[in-house]
């Protein structure tokens, strides 16, 4: 009987899936053993055909939702839209979030020390596809026993890869979610992910990719962080957050503290190698490029399909959204593109659950 917290729940701990031989990346490199970290919330029916993966974006991991303990801090990074009752609903449903390869929460990452070596995989980690991030799910689809997923649901880079799965496994998803994603990323976007990455790898204490050692900050990590922010947010928001208001009597605007506080924050956690890695990751998935056109990647779709996106997204605009829906219908898909009125970017699909609830709840519900 799962316990409910106020509006949460406690959830399981990870789980793993070890892989002995190892995971074969795309780019022709392999890693052994291999650790997946996955999630899953709910309860799996008897035909297994109530399976929803949800795959995470670039930031967060695999605990999309619930609590460990009561006295955890905060809720999973999707709590708002996965849980009992809400969009995503574990009464009916079983979720699953598989923490893909690269990132630095849980599964085999470049701060994982090589068993070989005795020290971190740092710069020899292999560079990572979301073909990789799709691939590693599927993995745990297959040790799970779960054939069909009845939905793919993903925001930002998820919805990336629920676009891959779609092109790649079309025979074993029932629905297609992709909110505040595309086909590819758009070139005025790749570009500030290139700065950023530069200014990592530019940056002395980073050494290459092989500074676990050291404990000088990685201050073009804080860097990258404060330009990739700036692509989550909206004019909007920036005026209504901060305008050009200053701290206290000080001459720092309020907007510079801000993302300060925020470069700190994500630097203090998560890894520089993960992070240029996943980002270039996300930058070189391209559908059209790898199948010769967005029709002939959904040729073969016959899943309904839900594309979400937001008026104020830099990161990807509407018109690219546009151009995934016009294409899936174009292969006969039954897609359906909701553009959401937001003042909150980027981000808004973790903070208007009341706007995007509705529509995922009918779409789930309707599969």
């Amino acid at each position: 009987m799962t316990q409910l917290l106020d509006d949460t729940f406690l959830c399981e701990p990870p789980k793993s899936l070890v892989l002995s031989e190892g995971f074969a990346f795309k780019h022709g490199d392999r890693v052994a053993p291999f650790t997946i970290v996955y999630e899953t919330y709910g309860e799996l029916n008897a035909d297994r055909s109530n399976a929803v993966l949800v795959c995470h974006a670039l930031s967060p991991g695999a605990h999309c939702a619930g609590k460990y303990t009561p006295e955890d801090a905060k809720a999973g990074w999707w709590d708002g839209m996965v849980g009992y009752g809400k969009g995503i609903d574990l009464a009916t449903l079983f979720v699953v979030c598989v923490n893909f390869p690269g990132s630095p929460w849980g599964s085999t990452a470049p701060r994982t020390v090589d068993p070989t070596t005795g020290t971190p995989y740092g710069s020899r980690y292999p560079w990572v596809t979301v073909e990789d991030m799709v691939e590693s799910q599927r993995l745990v689809a297959d040790h799970l026993g779960i054939s069909v997923w009845k939905a793919v649901v993903g925001n930002s880079l998820g919805g990336m890869q629920a676009l891959m799965w779609a092109a790649l496994h079309h025979e074993r998803i029932g629905g297609v979610i992709s909110l505040a994603a595309s086909a590819s990323v758009p070139v005025a976007s790749v570009a500030w992910h290139l700065i950023g990455r530069k200014l990592i790898q530019s940056d002395p204490a980073f050494r290459g990719g092989d500074y676990y050692t050291s404990t000088e900050p990685l201050r073009g990590l804080q860097l990258a962080r404060m330009v990739a922010h700036m692509t989550y947010l909206s004019n909007e928001a920036l005026e209504s957050k901060f305008g050009r208001r200053r701290r206290g009597s000080t001459r720092q605007f309020e907007v510079d503290s801000y993302l300060e506080y925020q470069g700190s924050k994500f630097a203090s956690s998560y890894d520089a190698n993960s992070y240029i890695r996943v980002q270039a990751a996300m930058d070189e998935m391209d559908l059209d490029e790898q199948f010769g056109s967005l029709a002939a990647a959904f040729a073969r779709v016959r899943s309904k399909a839900l594309l979400i996106s937001f008026d104020t997204d830099w990161l990807f605009p509407t018109n690219e959204v546009e151009r995934v829906h016009a294409a899936l219908r174009a292969a006969g898909v039954d897609a359906t593109h909701i553009v959401v009125s937001t003042p909150n970017g980027h981000d808004a699909f973790m903070i208007d659950y009341h706007l995007i609830t509705p529509p995922v709840r009918s779409f789930l519900a309707a599969l």
